[in-house]
């Protein structure tokens, strides 16, 4: 596993440069948060659901991130972002709070489906953090950083080289992490 030390340093030793720490930072929470919109990791949350009751409490979530809603054996479709027809189960997310619709009638199990999103911000102040992104990735995040380095030093050829690298690592990671369909 990799920090953010180690990846400034390494990047610093592909692409000689003078960019100050702050800078680095700044690039290094963008590709963190930028890892999450290529590559989309699939999580569940569960929860008990009670007949009638239509809202829950399920902090730390963007309703953009959820990916399905099972309670019982119904399917919950997502009304801020899909078409929904009147005859529909639908939730809506908002002030971490579930809510659906119909209420479920019986009392039965649930689960949330959502997709991971990067939740560190990287400081000057510590340089241990690691990124958000599986382990596995981590060391996208050094061509990422080295992409950023070469073109402030306006080497364009090398920027691409390094771009390409951690994107193409991505498209792999996005379709290995790609959900088919329903699965749960």
């Amino acid at each position: 596993m990799l920090n953010i030390n180690e990846i400034i340093q390494e990047a610093d030793i592909l692409v000689p440069n003078a960019v100050e720490l702050p800078q680095k930072i700044v690039w290094l929470n963008a590709v963190n948060q930028d890892f999450f919109n290529v590559v989309k990791i699939p999580k569940t949350i569960r929860f008990d659901s009670v007949a009638e009751q239509s809202d829950y409490s399920i902090a730390g979530l963007s309703e953009k991130d959820i990916d399905k809603v099972l309670v019982g054996l119904f399917w919950y479709s997502r009304l801020n972002y899909n078409n929904v027809t009147t005859t529909e189960n639908f939730f809506t997310y908002e002030s971490d709070t579930l809510s659906l619709h119909p209420a479920p009638f019986l009392t039965s199990k649930g689960m949330v489906r959502y997709r991971q999103s990067a939740s560190t911000t990287f400081t000057s102040s510590d340089l241990s953090s690691s990124p958000d992104a599986p382990k596995e990735y981590h060391w996208t995040f050094i061509s990422a950083l080295a992409s950023f380095l070469a073109n402030t030093e306006d080497d364009g050829i090398k920027a691409s080289n390094y771009e390409n690298q951690y994107k193409s690592a991505w498209n792999v990671a996005a379709q290995n992490y790609q959900v088919q369909g329903d699965e749960v």
